[in-house]
């Protein structure tokens, strides 16, 4: 299959993106600048005079003004989405020129209406294509060139394909839709693409995005371009998926993890496919699982970040993110033990009557009592511990007594006490148990998705000592 995309547009505007302009509706009169991109943000750099920022400058954030390029496009910047930066010199002449800059965060043609619906191109920087050797692909075409990384995916609304970008030295990932939306929808889109790829290969790009819209899906015609900050990319520190079985042999060996070797092993023959790339439809699935359900792609996130976070704050994200991911899936919610009709008829009269008779002997106090009241429903129905436990079993996965623990001592971080009782028995159960809290996590929202391949045990690989004693496998 070969899908041609017609570029050439797209690729004349962002080269000629940064170039000098003129900056006009602010408080000083219409002037040129210098239009770049400074990390994640644009940069208009420009000068006024002493007496010109003495009459008009205010420092902060700024209502919407203009940026009109060199062939006379018309881009707004709007309300709250500039702030001005600079320092008045006042030993300076009236006349003598000083330095100012704009920093903006989203600029769009003035052509555009962010509530109608458009044909959008999306593209965001990336330092590689980093997806294509652990998703299955199709080849596209643009111009006498074959790329290999596009996905199609099939949202309720219609397609939306992603797609690599070279562009000089810079390489993108191109977002698009194949049907008309809005630019809300069209966020939508890109979030839960962004979190399923940074699920199976630890990044989640984000950063900036070059817009395209346009009323004819060829991209060819009547081309309405901007700019918007985002989020910074997330590159966590850990692989949960992994087609490259050798890197994995190698760690085992660096870490002299010598007896989860057998796992990469027949007989003597290296089993270097065990796992097979991630089909285009099982990451769709990954895709409409965290589109259609917002908890799932919080915790997502939670997860890759956490990872690049201190070690002490590991754990605690971590727990708070399989909390999230077990609260968001249906079998998870709370469940009596009984019926409420039972409970309140056969079993909460006894306790009720027990609880009178404590306050009326003055063996607790009216308060207590309350207390006791308000907490008597919560009998019937199934412990923390319960409802983190059993997702997994729902999804035919058998929790060992290692991860069964870990599950329990998740408290423990999330009220900020420590494990372990020195420093390197500290390191080593707190990161143990962070890697385990990941572990768990991924396995959930793979499965949930519905895929069933192989998840990496990053705990096995480090050749951690909890891991290795117990021989936990290196693939789970």
């Amino acid at each position: 299959m070969c899908i041609i995309k017609e570029l050439s547009s797209t690729i004349d505007f962002i080269s000629s993106f940064q170039q000098n302009v003129k900056i006009s509706g602010l408080p000083f009169t219409d002037r040129n600048a210098q239009l770049s991109i400074n990390d994640r943000e644009l940069s208009l750099d420009f000068q006024l005079t002493t007496e010109e920022a003495l009459k008009s400058y205010s420092s902060g954030f700024l209502n919407r003004f203009y940026v009109i390029s060199n062939n006379e496009d018309k881009y707004v910047v709007p309300d709250q989405n500039g702030v001005l930066n600079g320092s008045i010199n006042l030993g300076n002449s009236d006349a003598e020129l000083q330095n100012y800059n704009i920093r903006i965060s989203r600029l769009m043609n003035g052509k555009w209406n962010e509530k109608e619906k458009y044909y959008y191109r999306f593209l965001l920087p990336i330092e590689k294509v980093f997806w294509i050797s652990d998703i299955r692909t199709f080849a596209y075409q643009t111009g006498r060139s074959m790329y290999l990384g596009l996905i199609p995916i099939k949202f309720p609304e219609g397609e939306i394909q992603i797609y690599p970008v070279s562009i000089g030295e810079q390489k993108y990932l191109a977002i698009e839709s194949e049907i008309k939306c809005t630019y809300e929808m069209m966020q939508k889109y890109i979030y839960s693409i962004s979190l399923s790829l940074g699920l199976i290969t630890s990044t989640i790009p984000f950063d900036y995005a070059y817009i395209i819209a346009t009323e004819t899906e060829n991209f060819t015609d009547d081309l309405i371009c901007g700019f918007t900050q985002m989020r910074p990319t997330i590159k966590g520190q850990y692989n949960f998926f992994t087609t490259n079985m050798y890197s994995i042999r190698e760690c085992l060996k660096r870490n002299h993890v010598d007896y989860a070797m057998k796992q990469l092993y027949d007989g003597e023959t290296f089993k270097a496919h065990l796992q097979d790339w991630i089909q285009i439809d099982e990451f769709a699935k990954i895709v409409l699982m965290l589109y259609g359900k917002e908890a799932l792609a919080r915790a997502t996130l939670i997860l890759i970040e956490s990872s690049t976070m201190s070690l002490d704050y590991q754990g605690a994200m971590c727990a708070v993110a399989l909390e999230t991911i077990c609260s968001a899936l249906e079998d998870s919610k709370d469940k009596p033990y009984m019926s409420n009709d039972d409970w309140k008829t056969k079993v909460k009269p006894s306790f009720d009557e027990l609880i009178n008779s404590l306050c009326k002997e003055k063996i607790i106090t009216e308060a207590h009592a309350v207390n006791m009241r308000n907490k008597l429903n919560s009998f019937n129905l199934g412990s923390n511990k319960d409802k983190l436990s059993l997702p997994f079993s729902k999804r035919n996965y058998t929790l060992s007594e290692q991860e069964k623990d870990v599950i329990n001592s998740r408290n423990r971080f999330l009220h900020g006490h420590i494990l372990g009782h020195c420093f390197e028995e500290s390191f080593q159960e707190i990161m143990y148990a962070s890697l385990e809290l990941q572990k768990l996590c991924a396995l959930l929202l793979f499965r949930e998705s519905g895929f069933h391949g192989l998840i990496v045990n990053n705990a096995v690989l480090m050749g951690l000592n909890k891991a290795t004693s117990v021989e936990e496998p290196v693939l789970v």
